[in-house]
């Protein structure tokens, strides 16, 4: 089976590359870096699997998922993850990814698990999200990436700003924006603000600060 990596590094790609030397039957055809267009490189390798490591910045990844679907729409995709939250799952199930492994396990159990994904012997099935109404509070459809980016929105912190503040793209901030309006039925980030301050979620956002500041 044709593998191609997609991730933030040499390294990180490298990093999968070995522990796939434990599936014998996958073979490595390169790599490609998640923080530029995939879709041409990835349709042009025409790999059976995909694995997708977008280190912590898991937005990029997410999108750069999507993408690659489209241009491949029988290949097994396989996300890498920092950890194995419902909401991330959720999400990943939602871009086309067709299972996830937590990055902490063992190479060899990485390995092992995309052979087996490959090979079309495990499934992860996503569990669904409660549906966004009036009567939901926030903190029980967004994720906690989600929560703190609506809180430096509704703060008045610009895309470049919020993306420095978390250490992330700009890209990765419009993509848990867009699932903030999604999920809570709004059109815009001057709804979104609103929303933030009817809610208190700015004053939980500045308590929280004050005690990290007094401790």
């Amino acid at each position: 089976m044709r593998v191609l990596i997609v991730a933030s590094d040499a390294p990180a790609a490298e990093a999968v590359r070995r522990a796939l030397r434990y599936a014998p039957s996958c073979r490595v055809i390169g790599w490609v870096d998640v923080r530029r267009p995939c879709a041409g490189p990835v349709a042009e390798a025409r790999p059976d699997v995909v694995v997708l490591d977008g280190g912590r910045d898991e937005g990029t990844v997410l999108i750069q998922a999507r993408e690659v679907r489209a241009a491949l729409p029988k290949a097994k995709l396989v996300l890498l993850a920092e950890a194995l939250d419902a909401g991330l799952l959720a999400d990943a199930a939602g871009a086309g990814i067709d299972a996830a492994i937590d990055k902490t396990a063992s190479p060899a159990g990485v390995g092992m698990l995309v052979r087996e994904i490959a090979a079309g012997h495990v499934f992860h099935f996503a569990p669904a999200r409660p549906a966004p109404a009036e009567q939901v509070p926030a903190a029980a459809v967004l994720t906690c990436r989600e929560l703190e980016i609506l809180r430096h929105a509704a703060a008045g912190l610009s895309n470049s700003r919020i993306a420095a503040e978390l250490w992330v793209t700009e890209q990765t901030v419009k993509f848990h924006l867009s699932n903030v309006y999604r999920k809570l039925g709004l059109s815009n980030r001057t709804e979104a603000a609103h929303y933030a301050h009817v809610n208190g979620l700015t004053e939980q956002r500045f308590a929280r600060d004050r005690s990290t500041a007094a401790a």
